[in-house]
């Protein structure tokens, strides 16, 4: 999408220090990141609503974050449909995002995730910095996480190493200092991590998890399509997959010449040389 690399912050559980610093902090420095509730335990909708219409991602993290084996035919689909259906509720948005509880994932899982959501994030194992050219299991994305006794330079070097690899790398964050959930991350260190990802705002695509990843997903779609060339010109035709956001405009690069491009009928300007503006949405 223009950048040298990509970075998702994503947040467990709904802990309500994520409103208390996290969305503050962030929204001081015009950052956005992907919150994945627990749908049945929540607290402070209203404010949570807030957060919401000011751009940060609501996710689907299960009803009650329950482990793996302990879902069944009876519970599976509380646990993914309707969170999601009390997620999109709160949010006003289209809940199509889940992060696994406990990183754990099972076939009877993911095939009910893969009924409502187009992109799942899970652990920390395998692939962590994602190249445009990667074919990746879209209901697998791996994370890494941050931990209390993980300093600053550490986080810092995640994002370098995605801006050099031109990659995409997402943090998955629990508790911050002043929580007593999972691995708080001092509120220094979080704070001055945000101030760094902010100063390489020009290099790097912050965004929430599903915006990137819809991103990500519409282009490789479009990649894949097929030119047909038709009374002098080139046609392109791809369908946009079920379960998916809309509003995805994708930036594609012509090389050579180019007399005109348009789309249902419309011509489109470019933004840059060679650099056009593409909805994904009209096919």
């Amino acid at each position: 999408n223009g950048y040298k690399a990509a970075v998702s912050l994503t947040f467990d559980d709904g802990d309500p220090i994520h409103l208390d610093i996290a969305v503050t902090e962030m929204q001081k420095r015009k950052i956005r990141g992907t919150f994945f509730l627990m749908a049945g335990t929540f607290t402070r909708p209203n404010e949570w609503k807030k957060a919401a219409k000011s751009g940060m991602e609501i996710g689907n993290h299960s009803m009650t974050h329950k482990h793996a084996y302990e879902l069944n035919a009876d519970n599976i689909k509380d646990e993914v449909d309707k969170a999601g259906e009390i997620l999109r509720e709160l949010s006003g948005q289209s809940v199509l995002t889940f992060a696994y509880p406990f990183i754990e994932i099972t076939d009877e899982l993911r095939k009910q995730v893969e009924k409502n959501c187009f992109i799942a994030r899970g652990g920390g194992s395998g692939e962590l910095y994602y190249t445009p050219d990667m074919e990746p299991d879209w209901y697998d994305i791996h994370s890494q996480m941050t931990k209390t006794q993980t300093g600053l330079e550490t986080y810092q070097w995640w994002v370098d190493t995605a801006i050099s690899l031109g990659a995409w790398t997402i943090f998955m964050i629990h508790a911050i200092e002043g929580s007593n959930w999972y691995e708080p991350m001092p509120k220094k260190v979080f704070t001055e991590f945000l101030d760094y990802i902010e100063k390489n705002k020009e290099k790097i695509w912050i965004a929430p998890f599903g915006e990137i990843g819809a991103y990500w997903k519409a282009q490789k779609v479009l990649e894949a399509a097929k030119p047909v060339k038709r009374e002098g010109a080139y046609v392109l035709k791809w369908k946009k997959p079920g379960s998916f956001p809309a509003g995805i405009i994708l930036k594609i690069k012509v090389n050579g010449e180019v007399n005109k491009i348009t789309q249902a009928g419309v011509k489109i300007e470019p933004v840059a040389p060679g650099i056009y503006p593409v909805s994904f949405d009209a096919g």
